[in-house]
């Protein structure tokens, strides 16, 4: 059979085209190149959006301090007359086993940016009932009474002013932070006074 000059070089490239195309996988694999797989489509689940009633609210910070340690602390509205201001700190068993409480409570008055003050937490001299050990069941309470006077001694210092408290039971107890329903004017005389738990 007689091929033409056209039919020939078209058969070389022909022959030739495997026969490349079988020598580039292996000079890869060699030269550390894995072959380059065909693109992939890849989905994502899409979410849909159901019909649902109104977003619950968040979890307030009462809920996570009770689950961390079985007692709720909160403060009550307090009373002022001629300088002097009281307070009531109430704290709640709001778990499931009795709580034991016992002595003053542990206190660091906060400001309105939630930075200490140098406040010192000395002994009430209007509550002065000795310390005794109370047992609290789920759902009962104890009151610790605070008590200071809005007294300026100096002038030209600036008066503290406590807009939270960080508080614990007892001495090296777990703090909750206690939003206060008014602020507390302590004058300068760095001093908070603190009842036992009664």
């Amino acid at each position: 059979m007689i091929v033409g000059v056209f039919g020939l070089r078209r058969l070389i490239v022909l022959l030739a085209v495997p026969l490349v195309a079988s020598c580039s996988t292996p000079w890869q694999a060699s030269n550390g190149l894995a072959p380059t797989p065909a693109p992939s489509v890849t989905t994502s689940p899409v979410a849909v959006p159901t019909a649902s009633g109104p977003t619950a609210p968040p979890a307030v910070e009462a809920v996570s301090a009770c689950s961390l340690t079985g007692v709720l602390i909160t403060a009550e509205r307090g009373e002022a007359a001629m300088g002097y201001r009281e307070m009531a700190l109430t704290v709640r068993n709001c778990g499931t086993e009795p709580y034991e409480v016992k002595g003053r409570p542990d206190i660091v008055v906060l400001d309105e940016d939630g930075r200490p003050l140098k406040i010192s937490i000395v002994p009430s001299n209007y509550y002065t009932a000795p310390p005794k050990r109370l047992v609290l069941k789920p759902g009962t309470s104890a009151l610790t009474m605070l008590s200071w006077r809005n007294t300026v001694t100096n002038i030209s210092g600036a008066a503290d002013t406590g807009a939270s408290l960080a508080v614990a039971v007892s001495k090296g107890g777990t703090r909750q932070l206690v939003t206060l329903p008014s602020p507390l004017d302590l004058g300068n005389t760095g001093q908070l006074r603190a009842s036992v738990w009664f």
